[in-house]
């Protein structure tokens, strides 16, 4: 919940808010560059706005990429739970990248409205049903405990967890497998992501915009691993270990302890029909970020315009190769390799979001000021109209 919570998607709304203020209010291209606009003014039209958009590019190539690569290692742990495969291979890797960019281009190509709204909703509807199913298949009141407490533990332990830093060799390889990782994978797909919410946030005050972009998704992830995880302890400690060691590549199979968990909660038919529904939501889950990131980086090198469709296609065809590359070249390390490249393509951009956060405080400020002398002049017409009145 510490990674997936509310630092994620706090860094999200950093960028929705910039591109969606400075688009919408100011009136400039709903590009990454435009965000920057208080600080160095029209020269985002030039070198630095270029560099800027870049980085943004790389950053959601990397980020869209780690995300593929680790979905293929959960589709492919489904479909050995499925007994449709024997082992992992690279075959069974680069088929499943081709047929998520195949599926991921075509819908992009239909547009937001169409594809990317259609396969939402179904994933939407799927989740709640495997929601359900943990709930009524495990022990409903250890799993509402363990959800209240977990709250409790977030809202009274994050602010510390996030400060904490390793010093200890081992603490540093957890720390650097784990939320560092996650942090810079957060900020690599922040810019294709935010530029996403900012095309849907036209209209809304900055106070529904937070609601809507950081606390409402946080609950939503709340209640998500609250439920499942609850759920995955409760089995571990009441029922049997859910670990799989993965011989091939000598380590442990993390994609496919969720599989496993229906197997021990529900054996049989209930098990192999809540497998072949959370194999759908993963393949769903990758095809919506791969075709989301699709629209986005074509935008990117845009100012913000609609992409033709060859370009659409273009980079749909390009996240899958550097998905591809990155797995192959990877090996058994492959987790590794993914881990790299993600913290890799968000240090850049890193600094774009400091730069960002300047920005957009700095604009406010001003707005702010200009609010406090209208006001001041609507009260001045107010008293002369007073005083004539009288």
């Amino acid at each position: 919940m510490f990674h997936w919570g509310a630092v994620a998607w706090s860094m999200y709304a950093i960028v929705g808010l910039s591109l969606a203020y400075f688009s919408f209010r100011k009136g400039l291209p709903l590009s990454i560059r435009s965000a920057l606009y208080p600080l160095i003014g029209n020269r985002i039209y030039g070198p630095i706005g270029h560099a800027v958009d870049i980085l943004a590019v790389f950053g959601t190539i990397f980020g869209i990429a780690t995300t593929l690569g680790l979905g293929v290692e959960q589709i492919s742990s489904g479909l050995i739970s499925l007994n449709v495969l024997a082992e992992k291979s690279t075959m069974v890797t680069v088929l499943s990248i081709v047929f998520i960019t195949l599926i991921a281009t075509l819908s992009a190509t239909s547009g937001v409205a169409k594809g990317i709204n259609m396969l939402s909703q179904f994933n939407s509807y799927i989740c709640i049903a495997i929601i359900l199913y943990f709930l009524f298949a495990t022990n409903a009141n250890y799993l509402i405990a363990s959800s209240l407490t977990t709250l409790g533990d977030y809202v009274s332990q994050s602010l510390s967890m996030t400060l904490w830093t390793a010093r200890s060799s081992d603490e540093q390889t957890w720390q650097g497998g784990w939320t560092i990782f996650y942090w810079g994978w957060w900020i690599a797909w922040s810019a294709f992501v935010g530029m996403f919410i900012a095309r849907i946030s036209r209209g809304r005050t900055i106070r529904e915009f937070v609601m809507g972009v950081v606390f409402i998704p946080t609950l939503v992830s709340l209640v998500w691993f609250s439920v499942i995880g609850s759920a995955g302890i409760h089995a571990s400690i009441y029922g049997s270990d859910m670990s799989i060691y993965n011989t091939s590549v000598n380590n442990w199979d993390y994609a496919g302890t969720l599989f496993t968990a229906f197997e021990v909660l529900t054996p049989g038919v209930a098990a192999t029909i809540a497998k072949v529904c959370a194999l759908v939501v993963v393949v769903v889950f990758f095809v919506t970020a791969a075709d989301s990131g699709t629209l986005v980086l074509g935008r990117l090198l845009s100012f913000g315009r609609r992409p033709p469709i060859q370009q659409r296609i273009l980079w749909g065809s390009l996240l899958g190769v550097v998905t591809l590359m990155i797995l192959l070249m990877g090996g058994n390390e492959a987790l590794k390799a993914l881990q790299a490249a993600s913290i890799a393509g968000a240090l850049p951009f890193t600094f774009v979001i400091i730069a960002m956060i300047f920005g957009l405080i700095k604009s406010l400020h001003k707005d702010s000021e200009s609010f406090v002398a209208d006001e001041e002049q609507v009260r001045k017409i107010v008293e002369r109209e007073i005083a004539d009145l009288s």
